[in-house]
């Protein structure tokens, strides 16, 4: 994974406005209209909440240890309240669609790649760590 393509490409798609998770979740919701109830009626809380963890995900990028425990404790959490595998694959379709929209012109198919890849990575760790806590590692 690409560290500086990943930044940039997220100061592109978020900058000041941090668009990105609200509209996120606006083509989650569309797309997905069965994991709407698994949300509270203020999805404003959420998106900082994401927001503020995809920036921690690319600021401990080259810390191995620091992904595995953090990313595999919310895959943990995610099991708890119902998040299933083909979920993952959901999410990142989603999160990549709003990326390429709020990118526009600007927005390249090697940063939908990275971060293709870099979400594929954190559903990983998240899944490892939920087949952690049903016992399936």
């Amino acid at each position: 994974m690409d560290k500086d393509i990943l930044t940039e490409s997220l100061l592109l798609v978020d900058g000041q406005e941090h668009a990105l998770t609200p509209r996120f979740y606006e083509i989650l919701f569309t797309r997905y209209p069965e994991v709407r109830p698994m949300f509270s009626t203020d999805i404003r809380p959420q998106t900082a909440m994401l927001r503020e963890a995809i920036v921690a995900v690319l600021d401990h990028l080259d810390d191995a240890v620091w992904l595995g425990d953090t990313l595999g404790a919310l895959g943990r959490r995610h099991a708890g309240w119902g998040v299933t595998a083909p979920m993952y694959d959901a999410v990142a379709q989603c999160m990549i669609a709003a990326m390429e929209e709020l990118g526009g012109d600007a927005w390249t198919p090697e940063m939908t790649a990275q971060w293709t890849e870099a979400l594929g990575a954190v559903a990983g760790l998240m899944q490892a760590g939920a087949a952690e806590a049903e016992g399936v590692a």
